[in-house]
Parts: structure tokens; C-alpha cells; sequence
């Protein structure tokens, strides 16, 4: 009976041990997969830049992981935002607004719209099963439309970097937010001219053309003399600043 009983406990100990051993298998196997898998993420949230102030920013990415921490990231974005400039005058376009003193403020709409395609490395170190901390950095590639009265493209490269965080809600699901900072400035675009007028000392209407000083950054009157054309392509082109930070939130989805 005792030899017997020996052989039990032998035996559940030794079924213990094996189902230990093939439940930490499954685990490092579902582990191994789970940082192999390919993950796409969807994201918006809000950027700043330092000419075009405040701006809608979404993101869309497939992630690649090289090992466990590290991750290569394929991106395409949408930015858009919209402004206006002014100009001062004893009168002006039709429109205007009186700023109390007799004279007029002009306004003038512009539109903004930005495609970023990046390609980004992840650094992640998790703080547990379900968080994960993120270091990440690289560079974009950004086709751009701005449009005043005419529409102008460029493009341009620019590198960006930032920090993040996940959460995990589900197997394959997480929570991720990001804040980042971007390099990039669009150059040489043209100057457009409005047409409008202007009233003299005398209140006589002045027709001509209203324009975007960059170095002020105010609208300014010009009379048609005839020489419209030649004073338009003496004007300075200008750039457009996307440098600024961005805050995202959004899902990553493992597969």
C-alpha cells in the first residue's frame, strides 16, 4: 500500500510538472506570437504649427515588429486647418467690418490641408501585461495644398520624435495616445492679390489690389496702376511652418 501510494504522489507531481510545462509553452508561444503579429493603428487628435496654428491631425499605420521592444511603423496622415489675415484701410472690400475708428477691417479666408506619409520606430517597455511606454522617432514625407484665391502644392521632408503610451483593453486591442513634435517648412509660395478698393484722404475710391505682407503679417493696399502683374512677381515668396507638436489618441489592433 505504501509503495502504492508513493507511486500516486509520484504521479500528480509528475502531471503537475507537465501541465506546468505545457501551460508555459502555450503562454511563450501566444507571447512570441503576440510581438510577431501585425498590428494596424487608428488615431486623431489636434496639432499646433507655427504658421498655421491650431490643425485637425489623423493618422493611420501598420506596424511591423523586429523584436519584442522594437517596432517599424508605415503611416499616412491628414492635417487641415483654416485662418485669416487682415488688412487695415480708411475703407476696403465689401464686407469689411468698421473697427470704430472710421476704418475697415478685411478678412481673408486660407485653407490648409497636409498628407504626411512617415515612417516611424517604436521603442516600447512594458510596465506589465497590460502597459507599455513608448519612445519613437522618424521621418515623414508631406505633399501640402493652401489655397487663398489660387491653389498651390508643395512638398517637403521632415523629421519628428515623441513619446507614448498603451493600454491594453482586450487581447488584441489597445489604447494608445502620443505627443509629438515635427521639423517641417514648406517653401516659396506666391503671394495672391485681391481685388478691392481703398478710399483716399478725400473719400474718393481707389481700385486696386489687397495683399499679404509676410513680414508683418498684414494685408496691404496697392492701386491698380497697370503694373499690377510686375508688382505681384516683385513680392517675396513665403513658407509655411507645420513645426509644432501634436496629441493623438486612437485603437491599435493586433492580427
Amino acid at each position: 500500500m505504501k509503495t502504492h501510494s508513493r507511486h500516486s504522489v509520484l504521479l500528480t507531481l509528475l502531471l503537475f510538472l507537465l501541465g506546468g510545462m505545457a501551460v508555459s509553452a502555450i503562454s511563450a508561444q501566444e507571447n512570441r506570437a503576440e510581438w510577431r503579429s501585425i498590428s494596424i493603428g487608428l488615431m486623431g487628435g489636434y496639432s499646433h504649427s507655427e504658421t498655421q496654428g491650431g490643425m485637425a491631425d489623423l493618422k493611420a499605420e501598420i506596424l511591423f515588429p523586429l523584436s519584442r521592444s522594437l517596432s517599424l511603423g508605415l503611416g499616412s496622415g491628414y492635417l487641415s486647418g483654416s485662418g485669416q489675415g487682415h488688412g487695415m484701410g480708411n475703407a476696403g472690400m465689401m464686407g469689411g467690418m468698421m473697427d470704430g475708428q472710421g476704418g475697415v477691417s478685411i478678412g481673408f479666408d486660407h485653407r490648409f490641408r497636409g498628407t504626411p506619409l512617415t515612417l516611424t520606430a517604436y521603442l516600447r517597455r512594458s510596465l506589465g501585461y497590460s502597459a507599455g511606454v513608448i519612445l519613437q522617432g522618424g521621418i515623414g514625407y508631406y505633399l501640402s495644398s493652401y489655397r487663398d484665391i489660387s491653389l498651390q502644392r508643395k512638398q517637403a521632408f521632415g523629421p519628428h520624435f515623441g513619446l507614448g503610451a498603451d493600454l491594453r483593453i482586450a487581447r488584441n486591442v489597445l489604447v494608445v495616445g502620443e505627443a509629438n513634435y515635427r521639423f517641417v517648412n514648406f517653401k516659396g509660395f506666391r503671394v495672391d492679390a485681391h481685388p478691392g478698393f481703398d478710399l483716399d484722404d478725400q473719400g474718393h475710391r481707389m481700385d486696386g489690389f489687397w495683399y499679404l505682407d509676410q513680414g508683418d503679417g498684414r494685408h496691404h493696399f496697392h492701386l491698380d496702376d497697370g503694373h499690377m502683374d510686375e508688382f505681384m512677381r516683385d513680392l517675396p515668396p513665403f513658407d509655411i511652418s507645420l513645426s509644432g507638436f501634436s496629441l493623438r489618441a486612437g485603437l491599435r489592433f493586433g492580427f
